[in-house]
């Protein structure tokens, strides 16, 4: 009797226990599923971004943060990792190191010399909305048009294009030139909407991409116009001011990418966060200017229309435009 007293015990206990157990675990099929990482996300590559619309129409939606993904300014072991996968000497005090540059259909990693930069230039791009009477005014005026910004690199100090990826091992090539060109992010294949772009349909990024690239999308396939002006800069100071503004245009991207890097999208907007702007503030950041105030600087450069009045009123178109791009690499001027 006393024997089967002790086995209830046991058995109460173990059915006890068990009940226990299964109140505090939760089964497979409860527990919530992790979603599956955006197209686009590469673990291979370090700078890579997986983020989802946190707001508007698209919450919960995948943004298209892969060929439009904002640039990463790369920390000093970040760098020396890229300098050692490409047989590189360590990086240097002034050299800039950066990721998530676009150029054949891939990211790389920059280094920029200290210096490099022999000249800076506004880059409008006339885009007709394919309307034959709007188009006919748009060739003349230019009120549909983007803003970017060409940076043109020394003979000698060019950027040296590491592959970004860490299972790509193609060798390093040298080009002269980037172009930072500030960006509606949208699903591939979907035209731009100037409603949409007010009500968080878009995120932005401050896409940098190689000036090849840039010809081949919008002057080759797109068979956009592409105007040309030189940013006046005082000679004594032309060097040290033109890296300046390289430098403003990557942080400013690079505080984008952070900010996607957290969770925290960044959202374009067609009034007031658009190409327009963004473009003038790169020059904005970098420059104190005696005949424009701080209240004029933050009214945003709404339009296309904006774009060269403002940029002329901050001093900073003086010089004749140069030939179109389209001319400098052969294309006719659609």
């Amino acid at each position: 009797m006393k024997q089967i007293s002790v086995l209830f015990l046991v058995l109460s206990f173990a059915i006890v226990s068990l009940a226990e157990h299964q109140k505090n675990t939760v089964s497979p099929q409860a527990r919530p599923k992790e979603p599956r990482p955006c197209p686009g996300y590469d673990r291979m590559d370090p700078f890579s971004l997986n983020v989802r619309y946190s707001q508007g129409p698209r919450a919960g939606e995948c943004m298209n943060l892969y060929d439009y993904r904002p640039a990463h300014l790369l920390s000093p072991e970040e760098a020396l990792q890229y300098a050692e996968k490409a047989k590189l000497p360590p990086p240097k005090p002034g050299e800039i190191w950066v990721a998530n540059i676009w150029h054949r259909g891939k990211f790389w990693v920059v280094r920029v010399p200290e210096l490099a930069v022999e000249d800076v230039m506004l880059l409008k791009e006339r885009f007709d909305p394919g309307i034959p009477i709007i188009d006919f005014m748009n060739k003349r005026r230019w009120f549909a048009a983007h803003a970017e910004v060409r940076f043109k690199l020394k003979k000698g100090k060019e950027a040296i294009f590491i592959p970004q990826k860490l299972d790509d091992d193609s060798g390093a090539i040298l080009l002269s030139d980037l172009v930072v060109s500030p960006e509606a992010v949208r699903p591939r294949g979907e035209a731009f909407g100037p409603l949409k772009g007010n009500r968080d349909y878009y995120g932005l990024a401050k896409r940098v991409l190689s000036l090849e690239e840039a010809v081949d999308v919008s002057i080759r396939k797109l068979k956009h116009q592409i105007a040309q002006y030189p940013i006046n800069v005082k000679a004594e100071e032309a060097d040290q001011k033109r890296q300046e503004y390289l430098l403003s245009a990557l942080k400013r991207s690079d505080r984008d990418w952070t900010s996607y890097r957290q969770g925290k999208p960044v959202y374009y907007h067609t009034e007031t966060r658009n190409c327009i702007s963004e473009t003038v503030d790169i020059f904005d950041e970098a420059t104190d200017y005696a005949r424009v105030s701080k209240a004029q600087e933050n009214v945003p450069e709404r339009r296309p229309r904006n774009l060269l009045p403002a940029m002329s009123a901050r001093g900073l178109l003086s010089k004749q435009p140069y030939p179109t791009l389209n001319r400098e690499f052969g294309y006719p001027n659609y």
